[in-house]
C-alpha cells in the first residue's frame, strides 16, 4: 500500500460505485418490469373492452365497434391494432390500421391471455395479446331457443414505442442519478479522507520541522485520534531518547576533551622543561618517565573507550565458565594493597572459600577490579570496605560496600555515565571516571546485572547473575 489516501479513496469509491451500480441496475429492471406489466394490463383491458361490445343473436355474432369511440385503431401515426376470429378460423373483424395485414398468432392460444412481441410488416415493433373469450350478450337470453355462446379469439397490439421510450428515459434517469450520487459521494469521501488524514499530515509536519541541533523537550502535534496517538507518543518518546543520547554524546565528547587536555598539557610542560634543561640528563630522564606515565594513562582511557564501543556494537563473543569469587577478589587486591595502607583502609572479604559462580572470566575480572578500586578510592580515610556473596534459588549476588561520604541518592543514576565523578574539578589524575561506566556495559553484555544503592550512609554496588550463564554471542 503506497498511499493511505489512495487506498481509502479507491476502496470506498470503488465499493460505493459497485453498490450504486447494482442498485441502479436493480431499480431499472424492477421499473421496466413494472412498465411491461402496466403495458400488459392495458392490453388486457382492451381485450375485456372488446368482449363487452360483442353480441350474439342466435348464430350470428355482431361486433359493435365505433371508430369515433376508439379512434386509436384508425389513426395513421402510431395506431393500435386488433383482429377477431371465429372458432373456425375465419376473421370476424380487424382494425383499419392493419390494412390487409393479419396478426400472426403464436401456435397455441388458450382461454388465459397470451402475450408476445413481434414486428409488423411495416417494421414497427409491437406488443401483442390474444385470448379466447365467450360472447356474454346472447339473445334470446333464456328459453329453449337460446343459442350456445360463441367463442371468439381476440388479439390486440400496441406499438412498443412508448414502452421503449419510457424504458430509455428510465435508464437515463438511473444513469444521471447514479452519476450524481457518485459525484456527491466522491466529493464527500475526498473531503472526509482529507479531514481524517489531517492529523497525520500535522504529525508529519511536526516531525519534519524538528532540527537535530535543537530537539524539543516535547512534541506539539495537537490532539490526535486514537489510531495515531500511539504513533505520536512513540515519536515523542523516540525524540526524547535521541535528545538524551545526543546530550550524553556531547557531554562525553566534552569529558574526553577534558580528560585528555590535562595529560597533553603535562606532556607539553615536561617537553618544555626538558628543552630548557637539555644538558641535564637526570631531568630529561624524569621528564621522559613522566611522559611515559601520562601516555600510559591516556592509552588506558582510549582502550577503555574502545572496549565500551565494541561491547555496544556487539563485536565480541562472550562465554561463561565457573569462577572462584574469593580467589578473584584476593588476586584483585594484590596490586591495591599499597593504596589500602596509604589510606589506612580495612578490607573484609566475607566470601566463602571456593564460592564459584558462572560468568565470563575477563568480564567478571574487569568488573570486580573496577568495583574494588572504586570502593578503595572513594571510601573515607581509615574507613571500611566489605564484600560478600548471597545466593537465591536462581541467582547469585556479589555485594561490595563502603561509607558513602558526600555521595547522595540523586547521584546514583549518574554513576554509570562515562567520565562522571563527584568532584567537579576532576582533581584525581589517577581516575578517569570510566570504571563504573565500563562495568555497567560489561555486565549487560555478559548477561549480568549491576545496580547501586545508598542506605544508612553506606554505598553498595550489587553485581548479580544467574547460576547458569546464558550463551551470549556477538555478530
Amino acid at each position: 500500500m503506497k498511499s493511505i489516501r489512495g487506498y481509502l479513496l479507491s476502496r470506498v469509491l470503488g465499493g460505493s460505485a459497485a453498490i450504486i451500480t447494482a442498485a441502479g441496475i436493480s431499480v431499472y429492471f424492477v421499473a421496466t418490469d413494472s412498465l411491461e406489466q402496466q403495458f400488459d394490463h392495458n392490453l388486457q383491458d382492451r381485450i375485456n373492452g372488446f368482449a363487452s361490445i360483442l353480441f350474439q343473436k342466435r348464430d350470428h355474432v355482431e361486433f359493435e365497434f365505433s371508430d369515433e369511440l376508439m379512434p386509436e385503431y384508425a389513426i395513421a401515426e402510431k395506431p393500435a391494432y386488433f383482429q377477431l376470429w371465429y372458432s373456425n378460423g375465419h376473421s370476424l373483424e380487424r382494425s383499419i390500421s392493419l390494412g390487409t395485414e393479419e396478426i400472426i398468432l403464436p401456435q397455441e392460444v388458450s382461454d388465459s391471455i397470451t402475450f408476445w412481441n413481434a414486428t409488423l410488416s411495416n417494421g414497427r415493433p409491437c406488443r401483442f395479446a390474444a385470448q379466447w373469450i365467450e360472447v356474454h350478450h346472447v339473445y334470446p337470453e333464456e328459453g329453449p331457443d337460446r343459442p350456445q355462446a360463441a367463442n371468439i379469439l381476440v388479439a390486440v397490439a400496441l406499438g412498443r414505442d412508448s414502452l421503449t421510450s419510457a424504458s430509455r428515459k428510465l435508464l437515463l434517469q438511473c444513469l444521471c442519478t447514479a452519476g450524481a450520487l457518485l459525484g456527491l459521494l466522491s466529493l464527500l469521501v475526498r473531503r472526509s479522507v482529507s479531514r481524517g488524514l489531517e492529523p497525520a499530515n500535522r504529525l508529519a509536519a511536526t516531525l519534519d520541522g524538528i532540527h537535530v541541533e535543537q530537539l524539543p523537550d516535547q512534541l506539539e502535534f495537537g490532539e490526535l485520534p486514537a489510531e495515531l496517538l500511539p504513533v505520536g507518543e512513540k515519536s515523542d518518546a523516540l525524540i526524547r531518547r535521541v535528545s538524551l543520547a545526543l546530550e550524553r554524546e556531547r557531554r562525553t565528547t566534552a569529558d574526553i576533551a577534558h580528560e585528555l587536555r590535562t595529560p597533553i598539557a603535562e606532556i607539553l610542560t615536561a617537553a618544555d622543561v626538558t628543552l630548557r634543561k637539555r644538558h641535564d640528563n637526570g631531568q630529561a630522564t624524569d621528564s621522559l618517565r613522566d611522559v611515559r606515565n601520562m601516555a600510559w594513562r591516556m592509552g588506558r582511557s582510549v582502550n577503555t573507550l574502545l572496549k565500551m564501543a565494541r561491547l555496544d556494537m556487539g563485536a565480541e563473543a562472550i562465554t561463561g565458565e565457573p569462577i572462584d569469587l574469593r580467589q578473584l577478589v584476593n588476586e584483585t587486591l594484590v596490586p591495591l594493597r599499597t593504596l589500602c595502607r596509604e589510606r589506612e583502609l580495612q578490607f573484609e572479604n566475607s566470601i566463602e572459600s571456593e564460592e564459584a559462580v558462572i560468568a565470563n572470566a575477563d568480564i567478571l575480572g574487569i568488573i570486580i577490579s573496577n568495583l574494588i578500586g572504586n570502593a578503595l578510592q572513594y571510601a573515607p580515610h581509615a574507613g571500611r570496605v566489605a564484600c560478600s556473596v548471597h545466593r537465591s534459588p536462581d541467582r547469585w549476588t556479589f555485594t561490595i560496600e563502603n561509607a558513602a561520604g558526600d555521595l547522595t541518592k540523586a547521584d546514583l543514576p549518574a554513576l554509570s555515565g562515562p567520565f562522571w565523578r563527584k568532584d567537579p574539578a576532576r582533581s584525581d589524575r589517577n581516575r578517569s571516571g570510566l570504571g563504573l561506566a565500563l562495568s555497567k556495559s560489561l555486565a549487560e553484555a555478559g548477561g549480568l546485572q549491576l545496580d547501586f544503592e545508598l542506605e544508612d550512609g553506606l554505598f553498595r554496588a550489587l553485581l548479580s547473575g544467574p547460576h547458569q550463564s546464558p550463551a551470549t554471542t556477538a555478530d
